[in-house]
């Protein structure tokens, strides 16, 4: 950390950030320079002009800001680009559960990472024994700081477009800046690569990573549960699987995933936020915003809302009928009560909501429950046209 010249001591001050970095749990941490992102735009302008951004329209608002590192925060000379994982070990599925990824387990990682931005900030002066002036972000404005890290070798971007850490660290990480108004010697790249490897590609449930490194928004699980504001599309329902919230399968299967680092932070373990998985009857319940606000308002699975997330349910209700009725040998422990008893709770939803879109997932999880009763039911009781025709169909496809 010293350099010691006779009569002088001169502190270098990258590797005192670097170690304080650290020290806060900080798994990997390199230094970003000012420098306009020109080599990355070409890349980020093809995906939005492929409509692979999907309905986020504010992926494409403020492009040249996006590329201008030094925008954000005025005076800034360097920024600290920090990555911690989030990883926590999954238990096995129960039964009418819904899978959160992975990231979202714990408290919402906007303010948990912030803070310890700010801290590091606040450490960062006193080791010094200067003022500094800096601004933390993450995630959270127009800059294309997946680039920005690859840049300067806080890893590198894989085939599935996630960020994938040095020394084999993988990809379950949050990523975040501190911009500041100290001169610090920027990074270079990291010189990883995929190989040959695309098994991200070939295992997405909805073939959503159309070629390496491109996403299309548009069949991503984790657009479709989170982003999205409208229904599922029908012929994307049953590849959702058991994901409520987001996915993480393309992760999962990724080498460099194979021993992940357990997050260092008790905020991003299960027990501080949602958990793993949802209970599916219970997430039908919840009745207002409101209530949904105080069961996940410090959790990153606020984003989609009450609807959304009900949506969401709803889907993998369906789809989780639809394995038990066929004899799937990984429900064989639900007794017919128990399934009945849930297929209530969602004709129960159907008959009560006011919500159209709801209805017709609802309706969805009868028909592939295979209860042609209650989707009779269901088609009798709707009064909305359009829908009543979208489940006039499904009653006849059960015969």
């Amino acid at each position: 950390m010293l350099a010691e010249i006779p009569g002088i001591v001169t502190i270098n001050k990258k590797s005192v950030v670097i170690e304080i970095a650290h020290d806060l749990g900080f798994h990997h941490v390199a230094i970003g320079s000012m420098q306009p992102l020109k080599d990355q735009e070409d890349r980020y302008l093809s995906w939005i002009e492929s409509g692979f951004a999907a309905s986020m329209n504010y992926m494409q608002k403020n492009l040249s800001r996006r590329m201008q590192p030094g925008y954000f925060f005025e005076g800034s000379k360097s920024a600290v680009l920090a990555s911690v994982s989030y990883y926590s070990e999954r238990p096995a599925i129960e039964p009418f559960q819904g899978a959160v990824a992975r990231y979202a387990v714990g408290l919402d990682y906007h303010a948990v990472f912030r803070r310890k931005m700010r801290e590091l900030r606040g450490k960062i002066a006193v080791e010094l024994n200067c003022s500094v002036l800096g601004k933390p972000f993450i995630d959270s404005y127009p800059f294309f700081e997946q680039a920005y890290a690859d840049r300067h070798g806080l890893g590198f971007i894989g085939k599935n477009s996630l960020l994938i850490m040095p020394e084999l660290a993988g990809s379950y990480s949050f990523i975040g800046e501190l911009f500041l108004d100290i001169e610090l010697d920027a990074d270079g790249p990291y010189q990883g690569t995929c190989g040959k490897c695309f098994r991200c590609g070939v295992d997405c449930p909805t073939e959503a990573i159309v070629e390496p490194g491109v996403v299309d928004s548009n069949r991503c699980i984790s657009y479709l549960t989170i982003e999205n504001r409208d229904g599922i599309p029908l012929e994307l329902r049953a590849r959702l699987g058991d994901w409520v919230f987001g996915c993480d399968v393309c992760q999962e299967v990724c080498p460099y995933n194979q021993r992940p680092i357990k997050t260092p932070w008790i905020e991003f373990e299960p027990q501080s936020g949602a958990g793993h998985y949802l209970d599916l009857v219970e997430t039908l319940a919840i009745g207002s915003e409101e209530v949904f606000q105080k069961k996940f308002g410090t959790t990153a699975l606020r984003r989609p809302g009450r609807r959304g997330i009900i949506r969401n349910a709803l889907v993998v209700l369906g789809n989780q009928f639809a394995e038990i009725v066929s004899g799937s040998s990984r429900w064989q422990g639900v007794t017919s009560s128990e399934l009945e008893a849930v297929k209530r709770s969602v004709f129960d939803f159907a008959c009560r909501t006011d919500d159209e879109m709801l209805r017709e997932h609802a309706a969805w999880a009868v028909f592939r429950s295979g209860d042609a009763s209650r989707l009779s039911s269901l088609e009798k009781r709707e009064t909305v046209p359009v829908l009543k025709e979208r489940l006039r169909k499904y009653v006849i496809a059960l015969g």
